[in-house]
């Protein structure tokens, strides 16, 4: 089974956590793809957000989540936020995203906030149901940072 790890015990992995992200979710968008890295490298923390772990299997990165202050540009009153969760496609259904995501929610839990928020492409009904399956509730639509319709999702940490 992967291991769960801070990306600061991991820095050097910075880069390929931002080139799936690049991959998966700003591929189509005009953001340039060093602005993704330093993203990332952001994210090399423990004490403070924004913050990123990695799943490894021996040695290798195959899954990655974040805990962001703000996600959504339409709700930045919401915070923290569970954010990049990517596992690569053949460790899928395997139990590490539900890892990844357990990780976000004890260090949101540990920083003292009482909910945790996350958001979905809104038509993305099999994600949807992946969440509130797992605990997570539905709490409004929402315009996404490309003007599209999102669904966004909490869950209740108190």
């Amino acid at each position: 089974m992967p291991e769960i790890k801070p990306l600061k015990e991991f820095p050097h992995y910075a880069s390929i956590l931002a080139f799936w992200a690049y991959r998966e979710w700003y591929r189509n968008r005009s953001i340039d793809f060093n602005i993704i890295v330093r993203a990332y490298q952001d994210r090399i923390n423990t004490d403070r957000l924004p913050v990123s772990w990695i799943a490894l299997k021996n040695s290798m990165p195959v899954g990655m989540v974040s805990l962001k202050e703000n996600d959504l540009w339409s709700r930045n009153d919401l915070n923290p936020w569970l954010t990049s969760l990517f596992i690569l496609p053949e460790y899928r259904k395997s139990g590490i995203g539900k890892r990844l995501i357990k990780t976000v929610i004890d260090a949101a839990a540990s920083l003292n906030y009482e909910n945790l928020y996350l958001f979905t492409a809104g038509n993305n009904i099999k994600l949807n149901d992946y969440y509130l399956k797992i605990g997570w509730y539905y709490l409004e639509n929402a315009y996404g940072n490309d003007n599209d319709t999102v669904k966004i999702l909490y869950y209740n940490i108190a």
